[in-house]
Parts: structure tokens; sequence; C-alpha cells
């Protein structure tokens, strides 16, 4: 009897695992007939029993060992006993939504947190030797004793965000080296952030408060997010890109009322107390949705899927995406930082800026919703069914937002374009990030590649946060003129950041001219 091996489309077709185990994706079951004579191999026991590999589509490949004993089709048909092991649906059905649901609330509320850090403030406090709106805490301490005045008390926010965008590949290729473990990583990365924030209120100097929160926190955000992102990939397929904007768009959601329940606890009680009551509400709201953050496979199956594939590497249109990426994160903090500053300089009162902190999270909200919507969309007719090419959204987030920021920040002078404004930049540059998934995808369908893709594309947008603090700084003038364009104390801020957005536009059109001068040159034997 000679070795069997089928390929298959792994949500479509039927799957033959050696000795006549087969496992049926349309209906997610592994049926295993126990026959006499021989025990039959238990789905990922071991890596050279059952080999899964991936193609360019998608397609999955079962082998038998040659060393594999060769039953009779006599001995086979004896005495079946048929075990069927169910797998849950992809793109829906109960495991999929709970554990969507369990991802929306860990970002809502633990992502929630770093995003206070960078959100603006309301209260217009200096920092760093500039005026820099930072978060809720940042501008607290920047006012009050002991820390009143220091110029890197903003080193805190950096440190915890830096650690979750630039820590990604790093996290990636742990996260598929144990992928069998994910739900213990996750725990242990819930472990690490209540630690660091616990901690943070007992910080007895500056050193021990950097020490706690920015890289305690930060390094709990690495170690929890990225097995998400991974599980995420297990149980959203055609829906992926929905599925990451609806997790990221809840960042927008906590962004409509975190900050101001924050404002009001350090006001009333201080920020010691504030920390220690932040810790058990992360503990309430956080810890009875993490056992539902479980990933789609059997444990022992995740011995079979392949590594971490780094090979887009060496690919062309990645380079395009990640210097996008690089190009819009150099750009997208701005608005957020100076917004409030703006407003406040222009004469209008605090209330404008909380306002505008709930304007920009719900477009920031919509906003990755819809892209992460448009991105699954497949188009009928001439598109022969294909999905919205990723490459058209990389395009239309920056240059829409490069266009909002230069066209309405700086000429603004009324509270109406300001709000529109907000409206606009959050919902086209909030977007972007969602793209991640679909640009995975579109360098390759090969799953062992799309974290660490996505993991990528998030360094890229580190490092543009890293630098929006020194380019602040440089670019910043003292002087407030309101009949000039930024009313001068903001023109080079709304000049760069509008100039980086579109650059991240235009290098999509680039990309485009040069693929099809690259075809035609293809078709004539020239290149």
């Amino acid at each position: 009897m000679a070795t069997k091996t089928e390929t298959i489309h792994p949500h479509q077709a039927t799957l033959q695992i050696w000795p006549e185990s087969i496992y049926h994706a349309s209906t997610d079951k592994i049926t295993t007939p126990r026959t006499a004579g021989f025990q039959p191999y238990r789905l990922g026991v071991r890596p050279n029993l059952v080999r899964l590999r991936s193609n360019q589509r998608r397609q999955g490949v079962i082998e038998a060992p040659p060393s594999s004993p060769e039953p009779s089709l006599e001995s086979a048909e004896q005495g079946v006993e048929k075990v069927e092991i169910q797998l849950p649906p992809v793109d829906g059905g109960a495991g999929a939504w709970k554990f969507l649901f369990a991802a929306f609330i860990v970002e809502a509320f633990l992502f929630g947190m770093t995003a206070v850090e960078m959100l603006s403030s309301v209260t217009g406090a200096d920092l760093s030797g500039f005026p820099l709106q930072f978060g809720v805490f940042q501008s607290y301490w920047s006012t009050h004793a002991p820390y009143a005045g220091r110029s890197d008390i903003s080193y805190i926010g950096t440190l915890e965000t830096s650690f979750y965008f630039l820590g990604g590949p790093f996290a990636t290729y742990l996260v598929h080296r144990y992928r069998r473990w994910q739900r213990e990583t996750i725990w242990t990365g819930f472990a690490i952030c209540i630690v660091g924030i616990g901690a943070a209120s007992w910080a007895p100097d500056f050193g021990t408060l950097v020490a706690t929160q920015g890289v305690i926190f930060g390094l709990g955000m690495l170690v929890i997010y990225y097995p998400i992102f991974n599980m995420m990939n297990e149980w959203f397929v055609e829906r992926r890109g929905l599925a990451l904007g609806v997790i990221c768009g809840a960042t927008g959601v906590s962004g409509m009322f975190l900050p101001f329940v924050l404002q009001i606890l350090l006001d009333r009680y201080g920020p010691v107390t504030t920390l220690r009551i932040s810790t058990i509400g992360l503990i309430v709201l956080i810890g009875p949705v993490l056992p539902l953050l479980k990933p789609r496979f059997p444990k022992d199956f995740h011995e079979e899927i392949p590594k971490a594939d780094f090979s887009f590497f060496k690919m062309p249109l990645f380079y395009c995406f990640a210097l996008a990426g690089l190009l819009q994160g150099m750009g997208y903090y701005f608005p957020g930082f100076f917004a409030v500053s703006y407003a406040e300089s222009l004469g209008m009162s605090s209330t404008i800026g909380a306002l505008q902190l709930v304007v920009s999270a719900f477009g920031q909200l919509i906003g990755q919703i819809v892209f992460g919507y448009v991105s699954d969309l497949r188009l009928p007719g001439f598109w022969m069914d294909q999905r919205v090419p990723v490459e058209i959204l990389v395009f239309i987030s920056p240059f829409v937002s490069g266009i909002a920021v230069l066209a309405l920040w700086g000429t603004t002078r009324s509270l109406g374009m300001l709000i529109a404004f907000d409206i606009i930049f959050a919902f086209f540059a909030g977007g972007f990030v969602v793209l991640w998934a679909r640009m995975s995808t579109t360098l390759s369908p090969n799953p062992a590649l799309a974290l660490p893709a996505l993991s990528t594309f998030a360094c890229m947008k580190g490092v543009g946060n890293l630098l929006t603090g020194p380019v602040s700084a440089a670019l910043l003038t003292p002087d407030v003129r309101t009949n000039v364009y930024g009313i001068g104390r903001y023109e080079n801020i709304i000049v760069y950041s509008g100039a980086c957005m579109m650059a991240s536009a235009m290098v999509m059109v680039v990309w485009y001219v040069f693929g099809k001068v690259g075809k035609r040159l293809e078709r004539k034997g020239e290149f």
C-alpha cells in the first residue's frame, strides 16, 4: 500500500491523516478509525508522523512517514471504531466571538492605560522642556510634588509603548517557538502588567517609577499581546481585517471615558491611590475574560505548524509597506499631542479639549472598524471576486490624513473646523494600523508569515513614536500669532506631520508606477 498524500484547501476539503484518520475541514472534525492490528497515530504527537505544509495558495499537505507500516485494506476495514475530534469553525461560531470579545476587553483597558499616557491631556502641562501634551498621569506629576518640573517624565509613556512596538519581532519568535504555551504566556504577561502598575504606587523615587510603570508594565504588554494576535490569525481568516479593526477600536471606546475617570480619581485621591484603584480595576475587568483567550487548535497540534517565516524580507513589496508605515508613524502622533494646546492657544476653554478627546476616540473607533471591514471585502465583476487591493487602502489612509493636517489643522480658527479635523484625521490615520493584517496576507498567504510581518510593521510604527519627542522639541516655536498659518507656534509641526503623511501615500504611488513599468518591460522582453 503506497503512502497517501492529499493536497487540500484548509477550510474546504478533506485531509487524510495516516493511517486512515481523516480531518473533515468543512465540519472541523477529525475522524480516527481504531482498527484491529494497528494503533492510529494521534494528531500532533510527533512532527515526523504528520507534517503540515503551506504553499502560495495556503494549501496543506499531509504525508505519512515512509517507514510507517502498511496495513492491508482488509485489516483496515475490520473492527472500525470512529473517534471524532471537533475543531471550532473559523470566522464565526462561539469560540471565535468569545475570543474577539475577550481581546476587545484586554485592548480597551490594558492598552487603554498606555493610550492614556499618550493621549492629549486637558490640563495642558509643559513637559520635556517644551509644551508637549502627554497623558493624565504625566500631566499630574509635572505639576505636583515630588516630580513637578522634571524634564524626563515623558520617558514613562515612551518606554511603555516602545516595548510593545519595538519588541514585536522578538516576541514573535518566542510565540512561534513556544506556541503551545500561548495561554500561559498571556497569563504571565497580564501578571507582569499588574505587578508593574501596582508596584508603581509604592515607588519611592522617580527611577523606580520609570522601572515599574514604564519598563515592567511595558514588558508585560509585549508578552501578552503577540500571543493574542497569533490566536486572532487562527480564529479569523476571511474576516481577519475586521477582527483586528474591532480589537484596535477598543482603545477608541475606552478613550471616550477612561482619561476623565482617571483625572477625577487623581484630583480626588492623588496618584498613589489612583494607581492602586487602577490595579484592582484591571484585575476585576480583565481577569475574568482571560480564560476566553484560547487558541483554535489543540495544544499538541501546534507542534505541526511551521515555525515563523521571515521570507518576506526578500519581497520588494514588504519594503514599500514598511517604508509607508514608518513615514505614517513619524507623522501620526503630532495632532493627538498638540490639538488641545492648539485650541487653548486660540483662546478656547479646557472643555473644548475634553470634547476633542471624545470625538477623536470616536473617529478612531469607526475608522478602524471600517478599514478592517473594507480590507476583507471581495469585489464582484471585473475584480474577479478578489479583495480590495490593500495597496489602495495603504494609499488612502495617509493621503487623506495628510490633506486634513495641511488644509484643515493649519488653517482652523473655529471650533467647527477643529472638530472636523479631529474626526477626519482620527478616522483615516487611525485606520492604518488595521491594514497590517491584510498587508501580511498580501505578501504571502502562508500563515507562518502573518505574525512576523505584522510585528515588523508594528516595529516601524514604534520608530515613529520614538522620534516624536525630539522632533517636536526641534520644530516648536515660542510665539503664537493667530493671523498666520498654524498660528505660528505650530506651523513647523503641522508641515512636518502633513509631509510625512503625504510621503507615506506617495510610496504606494511609486510602487504602482514602477510595477506598471516593470510589467510592460517584461511583455516587451526588455526586463
